[in-house]
């Protein structure tokens, strides 16, 4: 079974009283991705910094001080590409389309110019047939 992603709406801060100092901690920023568990849950860090696994159900009634929804399904992206279908000829080696031959070598210019026309007299007459 497939279980949705959320992302949060806004920041999960932390409010803090300790002998009269108030804190606020951010825990999770706006824009953080929940992703769940093969279990279908969530792992949550809570305010003690424990981590608590949450359920689909809680994440989707999950609400902020306004009363709003704090977490929100995250799209699924669904990706273009091209499908090509081609009829491959029976016989491979008499293909003719364009191929790539790539030489990593080590040499000076000087050298490179020699192989490069070398190449020019010799191997493009027997790739143009």
């Amino acid at each position: 079974m497939k279980y949705p992603r959320f992302i949060s709406k806004e920041d999960w801060c932390i409010k803090t009283n300790f002998m009269g100092l108030s804190k606020e901690k951010v825990i999770y920023e706006k824009g953080h991705i929940f992703e769940p568990n093969e279990d279908g849950t969530y792992e949550v860090l809570d305010p003690y910094g424990a981590y608590q696994q949450i359920d689909e159900k809680t994440m989707k009634e999950f609400k902020t001080s306004s009363d709003d929804n704090f977490f929100e399904i995250l799209k699924e992206e669904v990706e273009d590409f091209d499908i090509i279908i081609e009829e491959i000829p029976d016989d491979d080696d008499i293909l003719v389309r364009n191929w790539r031959i790539q030489l990593d070598v080590k040499t000076t210019r000087k050298k490179l110019k020699e192989v490069e026309k070398i190449i020019n007299e010799h191997v493009k007459p027997i790739l143009n047939t």
